[in-house]
């Protein structure tokens, strides 16, 4: 099995070495009961238990479904550690961990939503593209060469030995099918080609080793190493698959009852086989036929890491959801790798990352990044010259995937694939209220991605919103590095202060898939002071009033020097320029019917040019009183086409989207009496966000402030400046640098029955900040609590936003009350938040998961005491008690 093949000359990618092809049938039905399980994936790895356990530097094949037979990932992967059966006091059973080379789209989504950097991509075979996140394909489907009879075959490799009855794996066991093939990892897939310093030898570090492999390699953290559960079934002997000349026959009933092949196995698995032709294709590692499948691998359902005692250099926890809970602070990550990295082991990497820095103002309709160069911001232009780019990605014609100003000239041709508005959706649950409302305001498709939320379709594929944004992010990232002229692999993202959790988190997880080391999310108005008042100095109190593309901000700071503290924030991320283009759209057709008494049909083409006319007139009208708009063929009636000509002036746009400014000013209201402050308190009223530029928001902020609004930062390029600056200070790291203090947007609470909402950390803590409460079980030997937890300010839990449900499975058996646990609420200052959950006085770890795939609907449900509210759960109510809310949070710790 193992073993190098003499290196051919006539190829130039060096020796082959023998790798197995793995198919896993992992025991989990979603993606949070993966992240529970494996959370060592988050680093780049996967521990996989059993009997047999490949050699250091074996390549493997890995794809891994869910227990229904939905695809997970794919990944190419070399074993980097092997453990044998009682190594440490906490494992009993053998296994390996393989380190992650490349992954697949979903695998690296995945990695992300774990808080983990994605390795490079993995781009599959010819044969596989089409299966895309097919469940399972059939392995019937899988030739064997034709200048290699099944015979030839069969005599080539070490048969198996049949293996003695064993019982049927436990029901959280894996299912694994393996298979031998040839493989150098980079041969097999198309992938980026390293520079030339090294292209003698690309990606055969697995055949070539480096010397002391050991000692370079880098150590494996402690989620490399989950502990394996007592109570799983002991792991059968893990033979090679059945050959795939003798896949389409008929299965025997029974594994145990296979004849016994015709040659005797090898006594040493790793020896290696015979050659066989460089030109085999890789088969397909597909699950047979169940008696075909050998049950030789699992994970214990307890296998989770010890908890880390180091501190993550990150300043936030990991992005959306959480991974599972644990005392202590998130597990290191890996830095941002380059795309060309080999298929090999990891090297010792340095501890600190190096090169500059950037600041990314990731916008609804156009983004912006900017760099602080030789002291000064500079920002980075477009590939045409702009200072920012359109937000927007498009699948062409041709399948080619475009971004940024390409992207945008197909909305007028193509505008069921192109995508823009995304960032009103990422990080939503597809059952949301908010996100049913728009379903049928965009002219692109939104369907339900694998967890639940939020995601879009072109040409029949499904794209995460988090791929959405990587792919604008990583279009910034190229930017910055032509223009720089080195590598960028971290950045300052900003985000709408009125953002929730799960909105930040996936914004973490889009830069992690852009090759970015998100080194802080910061709100956008808090950039935008930032960029005011660096270097003057300022002793002043100021508001930022952001009105861009697609959302509004504002927040009250006051500036001490180099200390900036936010005491206010609010905002409302349904309301900007777009909403604005819709009610003149409204208008163009109401005027439309007017004149040619015939209805809009509504075709989306049609609607786009109309509604970038609308844009175009809304633009003009800030700096004329009066545009014209011309939209020819709108509609054909029979032969006839119709046009839409008309006049528009500003008195009219004005009068169209004045409630539209009223809501800023009820917001900016609110945010003003949360601090105690009164409009004429503000010293300055700083405009951001293209959208201020309408003279109607300048003359209703002097009304309502008594003072001319503030024109002293540009625009479109104010926050990213901020963030470029902000970037700068924590990557010089100069002792008396900027201090930033901010404050939670939104209120973080739980769901109570009957659908109450409960606030645990209130709107405008100062951050960070973490809150502790005791909680006790209320009957005897309780098995596991659930709380929903929502964020928001309204009084029902489900008119918030719902983050997710508190799961602590497994309890410790013990009459009632006498089990005691801690939940903490912390809250990063980046406003993320991260929930844990410890058993008091022994600080024992309760395995305990942050689930946010359950629906409203079933949140619903559950509060309002519906059928499917089992298990039982502490807020269940007690005859003559005060109810769930006594016990939950009955004794406050801190």
């Amino acid at each position: 099995m193992g073993g190098n093949t003499p290196a051919d000359p006539s190829n130039p990618g060096g020796s082959k070495k023998t790798g197995v092809a793995l198919q896993v049938k992992l025991p989990c039905a979603k993606l949070d009961d993966v992240r529970a399980r494996h959370p060592e994936l988050s680093t780049r790895r996967f521990f996989l238990r059993t009997a047999t356990p490949r050699p250091v530097e074996t390549p493997i094949r890995l794809t891994a479904v869910l227990s229904d037979g939905k695809h997970c990932f794919r990944a190419n992967a070399i074993v980097e550690k092997v453990h044998q059966a009682g190594e440490s006091p906490g494992r009993s059973d053998p296994g390996m961990t393989l380190w992650l080379a490349r992954m697949d789209d979903p695998g690296r989504e995945l990695v992300a939503w774990m808080g983990g950097q994605p390795p490079p991509l993995l781009k599959q075979p010819a044969a596989a593209e089409g299966a895309g996140s097919a469940a399972t394909p059939a392995k019937k489907a899988v030739t064997p060469p034709a200048e290699k009879p099944a015979s030839a075959e069969k005599s080539a490799r070490p048969a198996p030995k049949p293996t003695p009855p064993s019982r049927p794996p436990a029901p959280g066991g894996k299912t694994v099918v393996e298979d031998d093939f040839e493989v150098t990892l980079d041969d097999a897939e198309s992938v980026v080609p390293p520079p030339a310093a090294t292209a003698a030898a690309p990606a055969a570090a697995p055949a070539s080793p480096p010397s002391a492999a050991p000692a370079p390699m880098q150590p494996s953290p402690p989620a490399a190493q989950p502990t394996a559960a007592s109570a799983a079934t002991p792991p059968a002997v893990l033979p090679v698959a059945a050959d795939p000349a003798a896949w389409p026959e008929p299965p025997a009933p029974d594994a145990a009852a296979r004849p016994a092949p015709a040659a005797p196995e090898a006594t040493a698995w790793p020896a290696p086989p015979a050659p066989e032709p460089a030109a085999k294709p890789v088969p397909a590692p597909v699950s047979p036929a169940p008696a075909a499948r050998v049950p030789g691998a699992s994970t214990a359902p307890g296998a989770l890491p010890p908890p880390s005692s180091n501190e993550s250099r990150r300043p936030a926890p990991p992005p959306l959801p959480r991974p599972t809970l644990a005392p202590g602070a998130p597990q290191p990550q890996p830095a941002a790798l380059p795309a060309d990295e080999p298929d090999q082991l990891p090297q010792a990497r340095p501890t600190k990352p190096t090169g500059p820095v950037i600041g990314i103002d990731l916008g609804t309709t156009n983004s912006c990044a900017a760099v602080v160069k030789d002291g000064k911001p500079f920002v980075i232009p477009s590939r045409e010259g702009y200072n920012t780019i359109p937000s927007v990605v498009a699948l062409s014609d041709k399948g080619k995937l475009m971004v940024g100003h390409p992207a945008r000239s197909q909305l007028l041709i193509n505008p069921r694939n192109t995508v823009y508005g995304a960032k009103r959706l990422i990080g939503r649950q597809f059952k949301s209220p908010v996100v049913t409302d728009l379903l049928g305001r965009f002219s692109y498709e939104i369907v339900s991605g694998p967890r639940g939320e939020a995601a879009v379709k072109m040409a029949d594929q499904v794209y995460s919103l988090q791929k959405i944004s990587s792919l604008v992010l990583s279009e910034v990232k190229d930017l910055a590095e032509r223009w720089l002229g080195a590598q960028i692999s971290r950045a300052v993202i900003t985000v709408p202060a009125y953002y929730n959790d799960n909105q930040r988190q996936a914004v973490r997880a889009a830069g992690a898939l852009a090759g970015l080391d998100v080194e802080r999310i910061v709100n956008e108005p808090t950039a935008a002071a930032i960029a005011f008042a660096q270097g003057r100095r300022l002793e002043q109190r100021v508001m930022v009033y952001d009105l861009g593309g697609g959302t509004f901000d504002t927040s009250v700071l006051e500036l001490h020097g180099n200390v900036y503290e936010v005491i206010s924030t609010g905002g409302d991320t349904f309301l900007g320029g777009v909403d604005f283009d819709r009610a003149l759209v409204q208008d163009l057709l109401a005027r439309f019917h007017q004149k040619h008494g015939i209805a809009f049909e509504g075709d989306r083409i049609a609607l786009q040019r109309i509604a970038d006319a609308a844009e175009r007139a809304k633009i003009s009208l800030s700096e004329r009183l009066t545009t014209p708009v011309s939209v020819p063929f709108v509609a054909m009636v029979g032969d006839k086409g119709y046009n839409l000509d008309t006049q528009v002036t500003r008195a009219e746009l004005e009068k169209l989207t004045a409630q539209l400014i009223d809501r800023t000013l009820r917001v900016c209201d609110d945010v003003l009496n949360n601090c105690g402050l009164k409009p004429a308190e503000i010293g300055e009223v700083l405009l951001v966000g293209g959208q201020s530029r309408m003279p109607l928001v300048r003359s209703k902020l002097r009304e309502f402030f008594g003072k001319e609004p503030s024109k002293a930062v540009h625009p479109d390029e104010a926050v990213a400046l901020g963030a470029a600056i902000l970037a700068h200070s924590m990557q010089s790291g100069d002792i008396g640098g900027m201090v930033l203090v901010d404050v939670l947007p939104m209120s973080i609470g739980v769901g109570l029955p009957g659908g109450r909402f409960k606030k645990v950390v209130e709107r405008n803590t100062s951050l960070p900040h973490k809150k502790t409460y005791s909680i006790w079980t209320s009957q005897d030997n309780q098995k596991t609590l659930e709380i929903p937890v929502f964020q928001g300010e309204a009084d029902r839990a489900q008119q918030n936003e719902y983050l997710g449900t508190l799961v602590v499975p497994d309890l410790p058996p013990g009459i009632k009350g006498s089990v005691v646990f801690d939940i903490i609420f912390a809250v990063s200052p980046e406003s993320i938040l991260t929930i844990t959950a410890e058993e008091r006085g022994t600080r024992r770890s309760v395995s305990a998961t942050f689930s946010t795939q359950d629906s409203p609907e079933a949140v619903k449900r559950r509060l309002s005491g519906g059928s499917d509210a089992e298990p039982e759960r502490l807020d269940a109510p007690e005859p003559g008690k005060s109810g769930w809310m006594s016990r939950l949070f009955g004794r406050r710790v801190s």
